[in-house]
């Protein structure tokens, strides 16, 4: 099978990892560092292939530039304190690595995805457990830390769109949404879209009131000791903003590349997921 795939594969999409905020970087080494270089191994052998790796914002870890570019790597490793991060920022640097041996790549950086706008998923991760803990405790957080959600499919299609554009390789693309948006601008939309209320915090009174009120039972409860460890950091990063240039500029030219969809559609797929897995009642 290897052979067959070393001699016929044409372009590779590498999105396989574990992610996991409480892991640390050896439990996730295997897949996300290892794996990354075993499919470039694959990348080499044969026929040239075109590599296009996806990889994450949270290579940035906790960093406070004001505005972070796409030309940007987090050279220094700053910030960079929990597994997840380290490993997708490791396995980053394998790609680039590669990329200047010859390799043709693409490397592109998703932030948070979200469902589908119809509702589609499986995805748990820390957003979405925190966003449904919100609703279903009518708490919400009063910061200005941008929150770039990008449904799924709608990501996967703008991977793929640019990547059919033979000009945009061996550059980096940050998968954010086009305009700012906040926590505030996402629990506004709720309340106009369900009626529900939210009592808002600060950030440092925020958390908490989430540890109060988190049980056993909710979702949110194994990721508590990363948020009580991670508020000083995100309160250090308030004002932080991603630039998307190459992205917006690259899918725009795509005849597949696919606009942003509103702020409304987004949390429209979200409160879809939520009560399809019955998480939510609103």
């Amino acid at each position: 099978m290897w052979n067959f795939l070393a001699e016929n594969v044409q372009e590779i999409y590498n999105n396989g990892a574990v992610v996991n905020y409480l892991f640390n970087y050896d439990k996730m080494r295997n897949i996300n560092v290892i794996g990354t270089n075993e499919i470039l191994k694959l990348a080499f052998e044969g026929p040239a292939k075109v590599f296009n790796h996806i990889s994450t914002t949270f290579i940035f870890g906790w960093a406070v530039k004001d505005v972070l570019y796409e030309t940007d790597s987090n050279d220094d490793l700053d910030l960079l304190d929990f597994g997840y991060s380290q490993t997708k920022w490791v396995s980053e640097q394998i790609v680039k690595d590669a990329m200047s041996r010859g390799l043709i790549g693409r490397i592109f950086r998703p932030a948070l995805i979200t469902p589908s706008i119809e509702g589609g998923g499986h995805n748990f991760d820390i957003s979405i457990r925190l966003l449904a803990f919100m609703i279903n405790n009518g708490i919400g957080v009063d910061t200005h830390n941008q929150v770039s959600f990008t449904p799924a499919d709608v990501a996967a299609n703008n991977i793929v769109a640019i990547s059919n554009l033979p000009d945009t390789a061996n550059k980096t693309y940050h998968v954010v949404r086009d305009h700012y948006s906040n926590m505030m601008d996402i629990t506004n939309i709720i309340t106009q879209k369900t009626g529900k209320e939210f009592k808002i915090f600060k950030l440092k009174e925020f958390v908490p009131e989430v540890i109060d009120r988190c049980s056993k039972d909710d979702l949110l409860f194994p990721l508590l000791d990363f948020l009580v460890r991670s508020v000083e950091n995100i309160s250090t990063m308030e004002f932080k903003l991603y630039d998307s240039s190459n992205f917006k500029q690259s899918r725009d030219r795509s005849d597949f590349g696919k606009p942003d969809p509103t702020l409304e559609e987004t949390v429209d797929g979200i409160l879809r997921f939520l009560r399809k897995n019955e998480i939510i009642t609103v």
